[in-house]
């Protein structure tokens, strides 16, 4: 009973607070309006922390993937540099080859093998290279080694499965030559070599070709160098004549050897 004359009360309470309408008093209205002035800037303080918050969320979000995309584009790009480091060693390679083909009518009637250079002289002066073909293909001290159509130097040196070869360039390589229709005496050196015994009468010039000549045998005559300088020394007999030797040994990857001994 207690509960039903309860419920009678707020029933009733109610529909007097609806007819009477308390928010149209003075001083009810008065103090709603003031609570609500207080309130008011923890309303706005609400939603600007939000939007704040929302903001933040959004820009953290946004910035963690560009940082995931820029981490995917960077291996990306490093990928693509290594390929395009591939690429270039192989037309490198694939322009080599092509050059060791198509050899020249005075080089195709000899007996050649083709090899691959595996290391460099340390010290940079390009003295030597070490080539992948020694006493089990055949290599013999003495063969002619070439790279495109110029001289890349000598084997001196042959283990059972390498050889080294004497550069254009080493101190130590000689070998007869023809240059303006005489024949000299070449001599490496780095990184210009030079020609021995040239007469003050004769007449060579910068840019002036520098081929292989080998006595008594139709042998190829595969380009040493050109003429880099020409000068006469004191009141000596002789022209000073530096050449510059015409193989890149730093880019010899491939390289033909003529089996046969000078």
């Amino acid at each position: 009973m207690k509960k039903h004359g309860f419920a009678l009360f707020v029933l009733f309470f109610g529909i007097f607070l609806y007819f009477i309408n308390l928010s149209t008093l003075p001083y009810l209205n008065s103090l709603y309006s003031y609570v609500r002035y207080l309130v008011q800037p923890l309303f706005e303080l609400k939603g600007i922390l939000l939007e704040s918050t929302t903001r933040a969320v959004n820009t953290y979000l946004f910035l963690t993937g560009v940082s995931a995309e820029n981490q995917r584009l960077k291996r990306e790009l490093e990928e693509c540099a290594l390929y395009k480091v591939q690429l270039n060693t192989c037309e490198s390679s694939l322009i080599d080859l092509g050059k060791m083909i198509e050899l020249t009518p005075d080089v195709k009637h000899y007996s050649v093998m083709y090899a691959h250079v595996i290391a460099y002289d340390p010290s940079g002066n390009d003295n030597f290279v070490l080539i992948n073909r020694g006493q089990g293909a055949g290599a013999e001290e003495g063969m002619v080694v070439f790279h495109g159509y110029s001289l890349l130097g000598i084997v001196d040196r042959v283990y059972g499965g390498s050889s080294r070869v004497r550069t254009v360039y080493s101190e130590d390589f000689s070998i007869s030559v023809a240059a303006g229709g005489k024949a000299y005496i070449y001599k490496g050196g780095y990184p210009y070599g030079s020609l021995l015994h040239v007469n003050l009468e004769d007449d060579l010039k910068g840019g002036d070709p520098i081929f292989l000549r080998v006595p008594g045998k139709n042998f190829p005559s595969l380009l040493i160098g050109t003429v880099h300088s020409v000068s006469q020394e004191g009141k000596s007999f002789f022209k000073r004549v530096q050449v510059k030797p015409a193989v890149d040994v730093r880019r010899a990857s491939l390289c033909v050897v003529i089996k046969e001994k000078l």
